[in-house]
């Protein structure tokens, strides 16, 4: 079989097995549109809570910047933010960043999509 045959045949393939498409689906959610906040996801669904402190510290983003993406994240239903007293010197409440089922049930689905594509 020539190289231009496999190609086709795996084109084929993934157009009539609908893993492109359902990663589309997936994807024209807006809160999908950044891979700033699919990181996040991911990062949360491992872990399924932490501070803004340490998701800035894993993404190196600045606050503004994760807080707009959290914000994004919370009106869509993904994740919980809460504030927690903190242990330092100064008493500031830590923000913590908890996922929702929603947000797990989102991440483990367009992780199987892309998983299928079987690159």
């Amino acid at each position: 079989m020539s190289e231009e045959d496999q190609v086709k045949g795996a084109s084929e393939k993934l157009v009539n097995g609908g893993a492109v498409r359902s990663l589309n689906e997936q994807l024209s959610d807006s809160t999908f549109k950044s891979s700033t906040r699919i990181m996040i996801l991911v990062l949360l669904t491992l872990a399924r809570k932490m501070s803004a402190v340490q998701l800035r510290t894993l993404t190196g983003l600045g606050k503004g910047s994760l807080e707009n993406h959290l914000n994004k994240l919370e009106s869509s239903g993904y994740v919980r933010l809460t504030y927690e007293k903190s242990l330092g010197a100064r008493g500031v409440p830590r923000q913590m960043v908890e996922i929702t089922g929603k947000g797990i049930d989102a991440c483990r689905a367009l992780v199987k999509s892309m998983s299928s594509l079987a690159l």
